[in-house]
C-alpha cells in the first residue's frame, strides 16, 4: 500500500502542479492578451487624437482658402472698377484731346486771316503812307515860306 499510496500522491502532486501550471499558463496569457488589449486600445486613443488634429488642421486649411478666395474675390472687383475708371478718364483725356485740336484747328485758320488781313492792312497803309506824302508834298509847295521869293 505503500507502493500505491505513494503512487496516488505522486500522482496527486503531479495533477495539482500540472493544473497549477496551466492556471499561470492561462492566467499569463490572459494578463497578455490584456495587455495587447490596453496597447491597441491608447493606440486607438492616440490615433483618435491624431485624427482630431488632422481634422482641425483641414478645417483651419478650409477656413484660410475660404478667405483667401474672398480676399481673391475682392481684388478682383477692385481691379475690374480700376479698369473702367482708366476707361472712364483714357475717354475723358480723348475727348478733351479732340477738342484741343479743334481748338488748335480754328485757331490756326482765323490766324492765317489775320495774317492775310494785316498783310492787306500793310499794303493799304504803304499806298496810304504815299498817298498822304504826295498829297503832303504839293501843300508843302503851295504853303508861303517853303516858294522862292520872286524878286531874286
Amino acid at each position: 500500500m505503500s507502493f500505491a499510496s505513494r503512487s496516488l500522491s505522486v500522482v496527486k502532486t503531479l495533477c495539482i502542479g500540472t493544473s497549477l501550471i496551466i492556471a499561470v499558463t492561462i492566467a499569463g496569457c490572459a494578463s497578455t492578451r490584456e495587455k495587447d488589449a490596453e496597447d491597441a486600445e491608447a493606440a486607438a486613443a492616440r490615433s483618435q487624437a491624431s485624427a482630431e488634429r488632422a481634422e482641425a488642421a483641414a478645417n483651419k486649411a478650409l477656413e484660410s482658402s475660404a478667405a483667401a478666395m474672398k480676399a481673391a474675390d475682392h481684388a478682383a472687383a477692385a481691379v475690374k472698377e480700376a479698369t473702367k475708371e482708366m476707361d472712364r478718364v483714357s475717354a475723358h483725356l480723348e475727348q478733351l484731346q479732340k477738342e484741343r485740336e479743334e481748338e488748335e484747328a480754328e485757331e490756326a485758320k482765323p490766324h492765317h486771316r489775320k495774317k492775310a488781313a494785316a498783310a492787306v492792312a500793310r499794303a493799304s497803309d504803304g499806298k496810304s503812307a504815299s498817298d498822304k506824302a504826295a498829297n503832303v508834298a504839293p501843300a508843302a509847295d503851295s504853303a508861303p515860306a517853303a516858294q522862292p521869293s520872286p524878286a531874286k
